[in-house]
This record gives C-alpha cells, structure tokens and sequence, in this order.
C-alpha cells in the first residue's frame, strides 16, 4: 500500500487554546446561529460557507450535578439520533490492557441488545478513555440510551464472555508481536513515549488482570460525574437527561489507578520476516494544530510518486496530547536501500517542493474528509465528542474547522522544518 494516510477521526482534534470559555447553558436557551458563530470566530472563506461549520456547534450543554455533560446537536438526518458517551480513563501500568478488556465486554453487550430496533453500535479506545457510540431510530430513543447504559455497566465477570474477552487480548498481544507491521509501529510509540503503559497490556499485566481487578478498575474509571454524552436529537433536553440517570460506577467508589511501575516482560521475542522494515516517528506539536493534518496530506502526496517496488505509507497516531507522524516502509533486499533513502529524504523534499497550491489542495481534502466523516449523526457525534475529550471544549470541533481554514504555506513550511531540525525516531527490523 503506497502513500496511504491513516489518521484518527478528527485527526488532531482540536485544543484547549482554540477556544477560551465552554458554552454553558441551560435548557431552552441555546445560542442563536449568529451568536455561535462570533463565539468561535467562524468566517466566510475559501474552505466554504460558515455553515458547514455550525453544525459543529452545540445547541445546548448541560452539567447535571452527578452526572455525565451533556452536549447537544442538531441530528443532519431528521428522525435519526446518535449518542456517544466517552468515559475518561487513566490506566496504571499493572492495568494495562483493562481499558481494552472493559471496552471488549461492553461492545459485546451493546451487540446483543441492539438487534431488536436495528440499532447501530460502535465502541472504541481513545487516548482519553473510551467512548460507546449508538445511532439508531429517534422513536426508539429511551432504547438507544439503555444500550449507552448498559455499555457502562458494571461487568459481568462470572460470564463466559469475559474469559473470551480476556483470551482475545492475549491473542491480540501474541499477533502484535509477531507481525511486523504492528511490532514497528509498538517500538514507535515506545520510543516516542516511554512512560505510556501499551495500550493492549503485557503478558505480566494481562495474567493479573483477574475478574477482582477488572471489577476495581471499572469502579475507579466509570463515574458518571466523569463521562460526556454529545447527542444529535431534536427531542427535549428533559428526555435525555432523564435517560442519563443511574449511569456508570457508584461515586463513592472513586480511586486513583495503581501507579506502581510497568512489570518487565516475561519474554522478549522478535518477528519473522522476509522483507526489511523500516520506521520513523516525529512527535509533533499539540493536537490543536491542524497544520500537522495537513503535513501528513502532503507526505502522503509525495509518497504515492515516488514509492517503487516496496510498501511505504504515512500515518497520523494520537497521543492524549500530541499527534506521531509515522513514516513506515517494507522492502524486499533488493529495494531496501531505495527505500532508506526515500523515507529518510521525505520531510526534507516536501520542505522544498512546498508550494501554495499543494498546501490549497491538501487542506481543501482534510477539511472535505472532517465533513464528510461528520455527514451522519453517528459521524457528527464522534467529530465533536472526541474534540471535547481532547480539550474540554465543546466548541473545539467547529474551532478547529475554523482554524483550518487559515492554514497556508507559512504554517506548513514551519511543521516541516522543525521536523528537519530534529531527527525522526527511527526503529528497523531486519530478516
């Protein structure tokens, strides 16, 4: 695959310096379109008009005591309704791999109960925590919240389905290190952030990671007071605070994670391969900056001309606050030489071959892929729940939207050569 370009959602989603207040109200007393506009500076531009970005904008938020905030949308598609609700979650090092267990089990449950409406249902990590997300009819609306709730239940330990869950994380754990596509991109990120526990845990952490500590990490990660739901409906703010109550973990149960030091691996293994494997990372700057998106439009550009005879692909990781830019190739010895030279020279020609209509081009497609992601109401609430878990905000989704569209080729040629500046971080692996 050449020149391939895999970012998360929102790809740098946005930052706490895009917007200087959040936007509480109560019910009823939403924000005129005009008003909302001003409070985020969105403008007429080349991009296109200011209300593509207002469907970013909330109507309303709510802070119940207690209980999750709640941010409200305006569906896109009328008699349609997504909810997200993101738990914010810190693992400990001996809890790594509990995030992913907890969302398994949950995915899992949602599942189940979604075929009867024909609900759609979506779980994924994040690097705040995790979010659980259901679209579904705006007439099966309370159904649609008891999956949310259920997504957040406390687990059911003594089920089947957690010892499944459990053997499918030592799988995962298993493949990653033998593929070397997953192994490049894991010495990646352990290079670029150390202190980071892994995200799918370690054999010494999976082994510990019993139904007991399960139960203790979901009481100390899933407190209402803690969660946002961001849902796209026209029903009364009344309805969907009702459907909030009694969600996630008792407050009383509140604790911080284990903070003791990440068990050494039982065994150090290396993957088979036949080809050579080649990566670079560069930590960029906070996710705020939609420039970094547009760097990785333009690296990708390049890519797709000038790759031969090996695989080679630019990607955007999250970090809780940063992006990695991760330059990765896989030749054959015949095109490993070739391939050294070209990743290794990528960020520099880009440098030099920067031009106006280039950075048009590639901001004109990351906004054109934000919007097109954003079409449904599934799509709506994750832009704008994943900006909030980023930042707080949740204006942040239309603030970077707007802030995109001021990004030219000063912005772009100045993310390019603080990346010459500093050498990349770079792992291999050979046969």
């Amino acid at each position: 695959m050449v020149g391939r370009l895999r970012a998360p959602f929102f790809l740098p989603m946005i930052a706490r310096a895009l917007l200087s207040a959040f936007l509480m109200l109560p019910s009823g007393s939403a924000p005129k379109a005009s008003e909302a506009t001003a409070s985020v500076g969105l403008r007429e531009g080349p991009l296109g008009a200011a209300s593509s970005l207002r469907a970013f904008l909330p109507d309303t938020v709510l802070t119940p005591p207690g209980g999750p905030a709640i941010v409200f949308l305006t569906s896109p598609s009328p008699g349609v309704t997504a909810l997200r609700l993101s738990v914010p979650f810190v693992e400990g090092p001996t809890e790594a791999g509990a995030e992913r267990l907890l969302e398994l089990l949950a995915r899992e449950r949602m599942r189940g109960l979604a075929a009867p409406v024909g609900a759609r249902v979506w779980s994924s990590r994040t690097p705040w925590g995790i979010a659980y997300t259901v679209e579904g009819a705006e007439a099966d609306f309370e159904y649609l919240a008891y999956l949310l709730r259920q997504a957040v239940a406390e687990p059911r330990v003594e089920d089947p389905s957690f010892t499944r869950a459990r053997r499918r994380l030592e799988e995962e754990l298993a493949r990653s290190r033998e593929t070397p596509g997953a192994a490049i991109e894991a010495m990646l990120r352990r290079r670029i952030e150390p202190e980071a526990p892994p995200p799918g845990g370690t054999e010494v952490s999976l082994a510990a990671l019993d139904a007991a500590r399960t139960l203790e990490v979901w009481r100390r990660s899933h407190q209402a007071s803690g969660m946002t739901l961001v849902v796209a409906t026209s029903l009364p703010a009344e309805v969907v605070l009702a459907a909030t109550r009694g969600v996630g973990a008792p407050e009383e149960d509140a604790a911080p994670p284990l903070d003791a030091p990440l068990p050494a691996p039982r065994t150090s293994s290396r993957p088979e391969t036949l080809r050579s494997w080649l990566g670079l990372g560069y930590r960029m700057g906070p996710p705020t900056d939609p420039a970094t998106a547009v760097v990785a439009k333009l690296l990708a550009d390049r890519l797709r001309t000038v790759v031969r005879g090996y695989e080679a692909r630019v990607e955007l990781w999250e970090a809780a606050d940063a992006h990695i830019l991760a330059i990765t190739g896989a030749g054959y010895r015949r095109a490993r030489g070739a391939m050294r030279r070209t990743l290794g020279n990528l960020v520099p020609q880009a440098r030099r071959e920067l031009d106006a209509e280039r950075v048009r081009r590639a901001v004109a497609r990351v906004r054109r892929d934000l919007l097109f992601g954003a079409r449904t109401p599934a799509g709506l609430v994750a832009a704008v729940g994943r900006a909030r878990d980023a930042t707080g905000e949740p204006q942040a989704a239309a603030g970077y939207l707007s802030s995109l569209e001021s990004v030219g080729v000063i912005q772009v040629r100045a993310v390019l050569e603080a990346m010459t500046e500093q050498p990349p971080i770079r792992v291999e692996i050979e046969p």
